[in-house]
């Protein structure tokens, strides 16, 4: 009875945290993407932790602790020591993926992670001067071998503002531009009512087209049609060759002409002749 009473309770408990997790799912925290080195790209969502493994930056510790030590250690210095002290750390984070598609992580910001957990770690000197140098030619060394490239998986561009929509548009006063007819919109007909002397559908007389008193040199007479200083048989205009209407309309109306007459005649010839040795063929 009593192991029956307690499976009911384990099974209510079980159901009430399901429920529990079901209506409340944005409390889950952002989550953390490990990269695979210290150089390189990470893809993430934005507000993602980014970390680097400890043991991937083991060897660029040593190096810069290296140049700090005195030989079998006796300044305190132990790269071997920080090396391994900066891959018992696990996982460093170092920095959070911004609300960007693309941006660049400095070595200084993986540098200032390594320093900050190395800061009481044993093997970097016997004083804090020495330790306090030990802590800058590693973090030198780490900024110059690491640098990452973050991605934002789920960024999407902002909306464009209504400034940048209206950008283009002309400054208050001055006349929009009309599109070209053969783009297929609407142009306004042209106004032709400040025109002096051409109206549509209107010739202009030859005392509107040529003004009295205009200075109009070497421009043809709306009346003589000659050049100035020009007389009027010199301006004529004689036909090349000096070609002459064919006769031919001085003939009565219905009348047939000779070469008609000649073409019937010789038709007939043909058809004649035709029929004739038709028959001979047939009789023969």
């Amino acid at each position: 009875m009593r192991n029956r009473l307690a499976s009911r309770v384990l099974a209510a408990a079980a159901l009430a945290m399901v429920f529990t997790i079901g209506f409340f799912p944005g409390t889950a925290s952002a989550g953390t993407v490990l990269a695979e080195a210290c150089t390189g790209m990470v893809i993430g969502n934005i507000g993602d932790q980014v970390a680097v493994q400890g043991k991937d930056l083991a060897d660029v510790v040593r190096a810069g602790a290296a140049e700090q030590e005195i030989f079998l250690h006796l300044n305190g210095v132990d790269p071997a020591k920080l090396a391994q002290e900066i891959s018992n750390q696990g996982v460093l984070t170092v920095a959070e993926i911004p609300d960007s598609a693309v941006s660049a992580l400095g070595g200084d910001q993986v540098a200032t992670a390594v320093t900050q957990a190395l800061r009481s770690a044993d093997g970097l000197g016997l004083v804090a001067d020495q330790k306090q140098k030990t802590l800058d030619s590693i973090g030198h060394h780490v900024a110059e071998s690491c640098g990452l490239t973050l991605y934002a998986g789920n960024y999407s561009p902002p909306a464009a503002s209504p400034t940048s929509q209206n950008a283009g548009a002309p400054p208050p006063g001055l006349p929009v531009p009309q599109a070209p007819a053969s783009s297929g919109a609407a142009v306004p007909p042209r106004d032709y009512g400040n025109t002096p002397v051409a109206v549509p559908g209107l010739a202009a007389p030859p005392e509107a087209k040529y003004p009295a008193g205009a200075p109009m040199p070497n421009v043809l007479s709306p009346e003589v049609s000659t050049l100035p200083g020009e007389t009027q048989s010199q301006a004529d205009v004689r036909n090349t060759g000096n070609a002459s209407v064919l006769a031919g309309n001085d003939a009565p109306t219905g009348a047939v002409q000779l070469p008609m007459l000649l073409a019937v005649v010789a038709l007939a010839g043909v058809s004649a002749a035709l029929v004739r040795t038709w028959v001979l063929r047939k009789v023969s």
